[in-house]
């Protein structure tokens, strides 16, 4: 019966999609920590014991792999799909998984992320100089530093084979995975709970950079959960922001790889300097969203024209 939730209230669908996808990664991540434990020879406990992780291993490495791929279809793929099946009577046409408008929304999608990079730095710069309660810091650092050591132990390998494996793992399975589930589908339920496409935007950026953990990092990212988000409903396609983010991420591996100093140097670039980055950057940003904003023909009421029909009866 293939969309026969799709006329309950946006809230209710937003509790269900939440329902699923704690129900997905408490099995489906139960059942792939299993098949990764087995298939590494590494002991479940040791594998749950993140803190005495040995990045030298290549068993190791080989579960961080294992992991980020059962975290790609047990957070993102299978939960993404439930939803299309459950809200949508056409799974590509749900998420979004149909051509631009134009084809130049790739370029543009690509360009914006990219431009963004000073400016999404710059805000990095000011977002770690926030202070909270030492309590909460503390936690807080706790999550950082468990999310920096895994990312370090990722780019500190040093082969060509190690920097495809990270730009396929990093890069491709972020990009896809993230833009399926916090685009393609509560963006997209946000907005229909709104009425409108900014406050569902705003709300899914703030949803996808809060479940990252990573506290230091959540105003530029928030940021770029807004370019992506734009991206996205200006081009009335996913395909724009899935490939965006794809490259943004893999750009950064790549630059990792060739400056492994990046790694552990805080801040390489000057303050000043990076303040002048930034507001170039964000001039050229503000100009390609405002080309994105003109070029676009996407309407509320023709995303949601599926939504608003009564529900038929669908074989699965």
């Amino acid at each position: 019966m293939r969309g026969f939730l799709k006329n309950k209230p946006a809230f209710n669908q937003l509790l269900i999609v939440a329902g699923v996808t704690l129900m997905s990664l408490f099995v489906i991540g139960a059942i792939g920590s299993l098949i990764v434990s087995f298939v590494a020879g590494v002991p479940f406990s040791e594998m749950a014991d993140t803190k005495n992780w040995n990045y030298s291993s290549p068993k190791t490495i080989f579960v961080v792999r294992g992991m980020l791929l059962v975290q790609f279809f047990a957070l993102c793929v299978i939960p993404s799909y439930v939803a299309a099946r459950l809200f949508g009577e056409n799974n590509s046409r749900y998420l979004g998984l149909r051509p631009p408008s134009n084809l130049i929304y790739f370029v543009a999608g690509v360009a914006l992320l990219l431009f963004s990079t000073p400016l999404v730095g710059w805000l990095g710069e000011l977002n770690k100089n926030i202070q909270f309660p030492s309590g909460i810091e503390s936690w807080m650092q706790e999550k950082e530093n468990e999310a920096g050591e895994t990312a370090k132990g990722l780019l500190s390998l040093r082969t060509p084979s190690d920097l495809l494996m990270n730009i396929f793992f990093i890069g491709v399975l972020a990009g896809v995975g993230e833009e399926l589930l916090f685009r393609g589908v509560i963006q997209r339920i946000l907005i229909r709970l709104f009425k409108n496409n900014w406050a569902g935007i705003l709300v899914a950026a703030f949803v996808f950079s809060a479940v990252h953990f990573q506290f230091y990092g959540f105003v530029p990212r928030f940021l770029l959960g807004i370019f992506l988000g734009l991206i996205y409903w200006y081009s009335g396609s996913l395909w724009p922001s899935i490939l965006a983010h794809t490259i943004y991420n893999s750009a950064q591996v790549i630059l990792v790889y060739y400056n492994p100093e990046m790694i552990t140097k805080d801040n390489p670039v000057e303050t000043a300097n990076l303040l002048v980055m930034a507001l170039i950057s964000a001039a050229i940003s503000i100009g390609i969203i405002w080309w994105m904003k003109t070029k676009s023909t996407t309407a509320y009421k023709e995303v949601y024209a599926d939504d608003m029909k009564p529900y038929k009866d669908h074989p699965f």
